[in-house]
């Protein structure tokens, strides 16, 4: 059976926020814009030209035969998704891929893995002891907490991620300026936490295609949240003054609709990654410390 557009979604956010991702912006932004077209049932529109100007800001004279940087960074980002695929994500259920010499994305579900029989008097028969992993990944959270200080560099190791995990939507961040590069700037720092917060491990992400559509005007943050089935959601503004960049970012109980976390984060343009992470690292205790 092949995976769903939610599971294939999922595995996109996964993939995306793995390390050989973390600062290949244009390539994640290439693997997203095609696999959400494919989803959009578009593939028919992945050509070289429309690549070029969509993804890679090319102009409408963008001449493929001259320029060949969709060729290029396609190349590269298969040999991107199979190393992800020859390492930490060998064992992922989904796996997406791109055919050498197309632009339209294939996805299809590793088959399972017949497990080795146990016999019932073996060690391993024994059921696995979650307990412990939990009060680690707790205990972790709240030493973060403890020592998080506004706009201080925290990052917090998990242990084993809650069971059953809680959803958080990471809906787009607010800017007031109506500069297009500041607007772009907010999006990428939205993903860049999300994808953060996906790599901890303890909350389970909505994907960001699903945010984009239900975080629409005129929805309260409760409909919002109901329609994702968030538990909590993140909320945030970003302002950029020169270098400075500066979220302030609130959590949102979504049963309640009670703000029960705010944190403020001041960087540098120049560092985004940094900044995102104690966004993220930050975000993360407060919500599991919340639980």
């Amino acid at each position: 059976m092949n995976p769903t557009a939610e599971e294939i979604r999922r595995q996109l956010d996964r993939l995306l926020a793995s390390g050989g991702f973390a600062q290949a912006d244009r390539l994640s932004r290439f693997l997203r814009y095609v696999v959400e077209r494919t989803l959009s049932g578009e593939s028919d529109q992945l050509k070289e030209y429309v690549i070029g100007v969509d993804v890679f800001d090319r102009g409408q004279e963008y001449d493929p035969r001259v320029d060949s940087i969709v060729r290029v960074e396609a190349g590269r980002l298969r040999g991107k998704i199979e190393a992800y695929y020859g390492g930490d994500g060998r064992h992922d259920a989904v796996i997406i891929r791109l055919p050498r010499g197309r632009y339209v994305p294939e996805f299809e579900r590793r088959p399972d893995e017949a497990p080795a029989p146990v016999s019932p008097g073996s060690p391993s028969a024994a059921p696995a002891a979650r307990w412990p992993g939990w009060r680690l990944a707790v205990a972790g959270a709240l030493l973060v907490a403890g020592l998080l200080g506004v706009g201080r560099a925290v990052f917090w190791t998990p242990g084993a991620p809650a069971s059953p995990a809680l959803r958080i939507a990471v809906l787009p961040f607010a800017t007031y300026s109506t500069d297009p590069a500041d607007r772009l700037l907010a999006a990428q720092v939205t993903d860049g936490v999300a994808a953060g917060i996906a790599r901890i491990g303890a909350l389970a992400v909505v994907s960001r295609t699903s945010t984009l559509g239900a975080a629409t005007a005129g929805r309260s943050l409760t409909d919002v949240a109901r329609a994702l089935d968030a538990d909590i959601v993140l909320e945030a503004s970003l302002l950029k003054d020169g270098d400075a960049v500066r979220v302030e970012a609130r959590l949102v109980d979504a049963a309640r609709d009670r703000k029960f976390w705010v944190g403020e984060f001041t960087g540098s343009a120049s560092n985004l990654r940094g900044q995102q992470s104690r966004v993220a690292s930050a975000a993360t205790a407060a919500a599991i410390k919340k639980r």
